[in-house]
């Protein structure tokens, strides 16, 4: 059986990387190799290291969520050819929000 925090992400990856790719039209392979790269770096953070520790108790999904948010931003920012940090955190929040909404359908399913 597939892991939950390999589902997670594989799911993270196919909703996000497209559309932060589309917020960065002329540079879309680019700033798809950076989500891939950002998003599994916040992802397996959230999933295997934030669920870990007790100390967050029930406030890693939003300290976890914040820390994708802004980390994925800064990187979007940083990796453009714009460096258009803007852009990155609209493409970052939605992205975030879309994913974060999906996560629930499963959930949602199951019950």
């Amino acid at each position: 059986m597939t892991p939950a925090w390999c589902v997670a992400l594989v799911v993270t990856l196919v909703i996000e990387v497209p559309i932060v790719a589309a917020f960065f039209p002329r540079e879309r392979v680019r700033m798809a190799l950076v989500a891939a790269v950002a998003n599994t770096a916040t992802n397996l953070t959230l999933n295997l290291v934030l669920a870990r520790m007790v100390v967050l108790g029930g406030h890693r999904m939003l300290i976890g969520e914040g820390l994708a948010l802004f980390g994925e931003a800064a990187a979007y920012g940083a990796f453009s050819r714009t460096q258009d940090l803007a852009r990155g955190v609209v493409a970052s929040g939605v992205s975030n929000a879309l994913s974060f909404a999906a996560g629930f359908v499963p959930v949602s399913l199951l019950r």
